[in-house]
């Protein structure tokens, strides 16, 4: 890498007192030092601002800004990119409540910067106390991105889903698909999917971030109301049809539809602990026939999990009224 590129770490934050402090040490820690570090502040109405102003009185590289009024959570995302300097080669994102360990950005560019198609980097992560991302061959670390979007698409496995900070963007490729799609919650996973249909994926083969589990993170709101999973068939079954380097049979797509009903059965198995079995109407309305109709099937197929899984939900709503 000569001369060295830029990077642009972004980290978007509401009410991060909690935690920025120690996600922005982890982005001063980096042993990859030619970085710009963009920080846009939600309007917070706690001591964020006194962490972002502290630090960057300190560092040159912090560029922190403030905005009037607080705006949907993509919206902060996409500001982020805003401020960023049009000399950028890569972006890479670091949220207030995860971490990146030191070796992050350099072990990422080292990868990237070998195949111009790379289009983002990924890397196993710590989510929670679980290592995630495994899957891919450690003997190679650029994969073509067919063949990791028809994977996880099928949940063979997952590399590059679940949070943007756990991966680094080509600010060419991100910008030459769109970027961010504002109308997901998850929409990290659906920016992955079409980057990968036109781009490669570089991995590396080390543990380069963590991320945090708590209640206030949106993943956990939308694993509650079964969001997740409504968006997940939008843009990973609805819209197979729309990526241009991946075929997927007939059989795989039937596979597919039953492993979708097995997720929503679950979901409304959880239901139980309220005393209520049925599907919100939102996500009701969105489910496709050919998935709603095997229902049945997939339950009779796995009746001893979905049956112990049954008595479990009932019990925890009989403690829940103790």
């Amino acid at each position: 890498m000569n001369p060295a590129p830029l990077v642009s770490v972004c980290t978007p934050v509401y009410n991060g007192e909690k935690f920025l402090e120690r996600c922005i040490q982890g982005i001063l820690n980096q042993t990859y030092t030619n970085f710009e570090y963009i920080i846009v502040d939600n309007a917070s109405t706690d001591g964020t601002r006194e962490i972002i102003d502290r630090y960057r009185n300190k560092d040159s590289r912090i560029r922190a800004f403030r905005n009037a009024k607080t705006v949907p959570v993509m919206e902060n995302f996409d500001k982020c990119i805003q401020h960023t300097s049009p000399d950028t080669r890569w972006i890479k994102y670091a949220l207030a409540d995860d971490l990146l360990f030191p070796y992050c950005i350099q072990e990422m560019l080292r990868i990237g910067e070998q195949d111009p198609q790379v289009g983002l980097v990924s890397a196993y992560r710590l989510y929670g106390m679980q290592l995630h991302y495994l899957g891919l061959p450690m003997e190679q670390n650029i994969f073509d991105g067919a063949y990791v979007l028809k994977n996880q698409i099928l949940y063979k496995f997952r590399v590059c889903t679940g949070s943007p900070n756990s991966l680094m963007y080509r600010r060419k490729a991100f910008e030459d698909v769109g970027g961010f799609n504002k109308n997901y919650v998850h929409t990290d996973t659906e920016l992955a999917f079409r980057m990968l249909d036109k781009y490669k994926l570089g991995f590396v083969h080390d543990v380069l971030t963590w991320t945090g589990l708590h209640e206030g993170r949106e993943e956990v709101a939308s694993i509650k109301t079964g969001r997740n999973i409504q968006e997940y068939i939008e843009f990973g079954y609805k819209k197979i049809g729309e990526y241009k380097t991946i075929s997927i049979t007939k059989e795989e797509l039937a596979q597919l539809a039953d492993y979708y009903a097995g997720r929503i059965l679950d979901f409304r198995i959880k239901r139980l602990t309220n005393l209520d079995f049925r599907l919100p109407d939102s996500m009701s309305s969105q489910i496709p026939e050919e998935i709603s109709s095997r229902y049945s099937a997939v339950f009779i197929k796995n009746w001893r999990r979905f049956t112990r899984s049954i008595l479990s939900s009932i019990k925890r709503s009989i403690f829940k009224k103790r």
